[in-house]
């Protein structure tokens, strides 16, 4: 009986692997290029760089010659929490640590002036993950407590200019994920914490389709479309490893993870990355200013539920998520200082995907309001930029009406705060 009820907690752990996934890819990055982000991601409609392979691919014929663009984004998220495991506990707080990831934005493009232009790019459109200090205290350790996860997108791609106004482009994104949990989960009579579940990931790659539209009927207007298409990341027979952290001395601890077949498990999924569709509109207000602004929407509806399939078959378990689809205002300026300094700055108003009810220590989403500023430099052959982006996220409390919206005590009820600093340095050369 003990090794049934000990086996039921420790599933609902292992199940968490989906839930870090989905959660970590509701948190996407949408900062393929220091420029765009100074100029809020809306960059559409402009794609006038390397980082049109995300942006907008059809922008490559456009960009004369043959150029190789280098970005580095320095992505550091912190998260805050303040609540109770229950109505009658004490008060806990929480914090993340100080974590920065990084993330790539390498572009080669080239335009010999026919009615070709191509390019490759590789940039992280999903990731980040969140550590939370004092984990063996930690008031949500349960759910999570240290997540991270990476999906790099390698982009080949063409565009092809039918009329000197118009080009169509086509690309291939090729994408590999990887992710990392650690958690603890209880002994069932006593409720301590006493093992420690880490599991390590990587998925098959896999190939979807992007298209892209530019339509640029004179000096001043730009109209842009891009799409990515969705995918599905499989996940073949992954490693998760049980380890026992239960109090010294205790005489069940071993028997906790013999009655799950070992400390070593192999289990199998596979998790759904939304499409993206993002349609721009630019305009040259002056001929120092020109404005952008894009309507970005996410198919996260995709990401319903997720299957969890282990060589033991008393662990097989599906997990519902119901996120929903979700769209972002991206509006952005440049200023042309002079002709070799340009000002930018940008606002995004960004709509969470995740419902309320998987809101957790995992990652927890809101709706943010997102601020960017940039400066450029110009040479005769090459650009120097630098941008920032703050992304402040709205509190989020799982409490409604006094009452939590999961009935589970493992899952801490209170509010999260969130805020996210984006440092990023682009080098751009034209041969």
């Amino acid at each position: 009986m003990r090794n049934r009820i000990a086996c039921t907690l420790v599933v609902a752990g292992l199940a968490l692997w989906g839930t870090s996934s989905a959660l970590a890819t509701g948190f996407s990055i949408y900062e393929a290029g220091s420029r765009a982000t100074a100029l809020g991601g809306a960059f559409t409609a402009t794609a006038d760089d390397g980082s049109a392979l995300f942006y907008n691919a059809a922008g490559l014929s456009f960009i004369e010659g043959k150029t190789v663009d280098v970005n580095a984004m320095f992505i550091r998220p912190d998260f805050n929490f303040g609540g109770q495991l229950s109505k009658t506990d004490d008060l806990h707080t929480g914090e993340s640590e100080s974590q920065i990831f990084p993330v790539p934005g390498l572009y080669y493009t080239n335009n010999g002036g026919n009615q070709i232009a191509f390019g490759v790019g590789l940039y992280a459109p999903f990731g980040l993950g969140v550590k939370w200090q004092d984990p063996e205290n930690w008031i949500g350790n349960r759910i999570s407590h240290d997540v991270s996860i990476e999906t790099v997108y390698v982009t080949p791609a063409i565009s092809y200019r039918a009329h000197e106004t118009l080009a169509v482009a086509f690309g291939l994104d090729i994408a590999h994920q990887n992710l990392n949990l650690k958690k603890f989960s209880p002994e069932p009579d006593f409720g301590t914490n006493a093992i420690e579940t880490e599991i390590e990931a990587s998925s098959s790659i896999n190939i979807t389709p992007s298209l892209g539209l530019m339509y640029r009927p004179d000096d001043k207007l730009s109209l842009g479309v891009m799409y990515h298409f969705k995918k599905t990341m499989e996940f073949n027979e992954q490693d998760a490893t049980l380890t026992n952290v239960s109090p010294t001395g205790a005489t069940w601890a071993p028997t906790l993870i013999a009655g799950l077949g070992g400390s070593e498990q192999i289990a199998s999924s596979e998790l759904n990355l939304p499409d993206i569709l993002s349609v721009g509109l630019a305009y040259q207000l002056t001929s120092q200013l020109r404005t952008e602004i894009n309507y970005v929407r996410f198919g996260w509806s995709t990401f319903e539920k997720l299957n969890l399939d282990f060589e033991n078959d008393n662990l097989d378990q599906t997990i519902h998520f119901n996120y929903e689809d979700s769209y972002q205002i991206r509006v952005g300026a440049e200023f042309d200082i002079n002709e070799k300094f340009s000002l930018m700055g940008g606002y995004v108003r960004d709509h969470t995907p995740q419902p309320l009810i998987a809101v957790s220590p995992l990652l927890p989403d809101s709706d943010r309001n997102d601020y960017s500023v940039g400066l450029m430099y110009h040479a005769e052959n090459y650009s120097v930029n630098i941008s920032y982006m703050a992304v402040v996220g709205e509190d989020r409390t799982n409490i409604v009406d006094g009452e939590p919206v999961r009935n589970t005590t493992d899952y801490p009820f209170g509010t999260y705060k969130a805020l996210a600093n984006i440092v990023g340095l682009g080098f751009t050369y034209h041969f």
